[in-house]
């Protein structure tokens, strides 16, 4: 997170705690999505941008994180 200083290690844990959404890449990495509401108010420049961690394949030890501008919140089709 030294490259992400605007990032918190607890925003990181959160997002991976309670995911909007988790995928699996086939290197075995494992990515996941949250919105964080801190982020949003502390640095309004990334408003409405989801926050990605992605993990190595234990699905603790972060391998990278950063505001994720092309995330889409999926919508339940019912």
């Amino acid at each position: 997170m030294v490259r992400r200083s605007y990032l918190k290690l607890e925003w990181c844990i959160a997002v991976i705690e309670k995911p909007l959404r988790r995928e699996v890449q086939a290197d075995g990495r494992v990515q996941f999505w949250g919105m964080v509401e801190e982020m949003a108010e502390r640095h309004p420049n990334l408003h409405g941008r989801a926050l990605k961690v992605v993990t190595l394949s234990d699905g603790v030890t972060i391998h990278t994180a950063y505001p994720d501008r092309n995330f889409k919140v999926e919508e339940n089709a019912d």
